[in-house]
């Protein structure tokens, strides 16, 4: 069984310290240092806005500086790792008032991000188009929709004007309603809503995410170099269910993560944008530390270290 070199890692170890974006540095710190929560919550609050929301460039690919569901998405999903911090719960209330706030009834959820996206540097997928009223991205309505109620429902106690039971009823029935996939980011939101509410609800989409993934899961190492949903996108580093990913799929994809950074001591991004090429090489520097992280954790997660 290969694992990452004791060399390769320190020499990571400089670079998350000295390149990666304080989040990430504080992340990996917290994992791999010894570090404590209040580093990582102390760089989550330069992404909060005074809404309770996230946004400022939380998510490298659009620059948005006001909050939005997306950004806010990513902000849970990191507060969720420290949610027995009184702190962390503190921001997670605020996060609530923000979903509440911006809850859509007639979509039964929530929009990625708001149309002011275009006023700031951003991915070209992340480009609100007038002629259909959003993104590409909200084609897929669990993203980040199925997420957010995931997260509302953990933290439930925070929640007052939405019937968070019927939402979570409705995602659940949106999604096993379905026999074919084609967005793998989507099912990443389901995923993450799965690890989030009570056994009883997440036992009834556990089958339809089986079949999610292995129709959107690519096993073909020669072209994890481009932009595709690799066999262990699929799995939270904080949950045991791998929805029958073969394992010497999911071996091969940590040899391959290892390959990479023992090459290059950090992950590169597989994809660039189009527009705003300056900002962008910032975004690829932030893109990098991120990516590094969730490698390591991943290797973390299967004792590769």
């Amino acid at each position: 069984m290969q694992r990452l070199s004791k060399e390769a890692f320190d020499e990571i170890n400089s670079y998350m310290n000295k390149e990666a974006r304080g989040l990430e540095k504080a992340i990996f710190n917290y994992y791999f240092n010894d570090s404590n929560d209040d580093d990582i919550l102390d760089m989550l609050e330069k992404f909060q806005n005074l809404d309770g929301g996230f946004g400022r460039g939380i998510e490298p690919d659009f620059k948005l500086v006001e909050s939005s569901p997306m950004a806010t998405s990513i902000g849970l999903r990191y507060l969720n790792l420290l949610s027995n911090n009184n702190r962390a719960k503190r921001m997670i209330a605020k996060a609530t008032e923000y979903l509440e706030s911006t809850f859509d009834k007639e979509r039964n959820g929530w929009y990625s991000v708001p149309n002011i996206v275009n006023d700031y540097p951003h991915a070209p997928h992340w480009e609100y188009r007038d002629d259909i009223g959003m993104t590409v991205i909200d084609y897929s309505w669990g993203n980040p929709s199925a997420e957010l109620i995931g997260y509302l429902y953990k933290y439930r106690q925070y929640v007052t004007k939405l019937d968070i039971f019927s939402l979570v009823n409705y995602a659940i029935e949106k999604l096993n309603q379905r026999t074919e996939f084609s967005s793998e980011h989507e099912i990443f939101c389901y995923i993450k809503m799965y690890n989030t509410i009570d056994k009883e609800f997440a036992i009834q989409i556990e089958d339809t995410l089986k079949l999610a993934i292995s129709q959107l899961i690519n096993v073909n190492e020669a072209e994890w170099t481009d932009y595709v949903p690799m066999p262990l996108k699929f799995i939270e580093f904080d949950s045991e269910n791998f929805f029958e990913i073969n394992s010497k799929f999911i071996d091969k994809n940590l040899d391959y993560l290892i390959a990479q950074l023992e090459e290059n001591k950090k992950i590169l991004p597989t994809w660039e944008w189009e527009n705003y090429l300056d900002e962008w090489e910032i975004a690829r520097g932030e893109w990098m530390g991120e990516l590094t992280l969730l490698a390591l954790l991943s290797l973390k997660k299967f004792n590769r270290l």
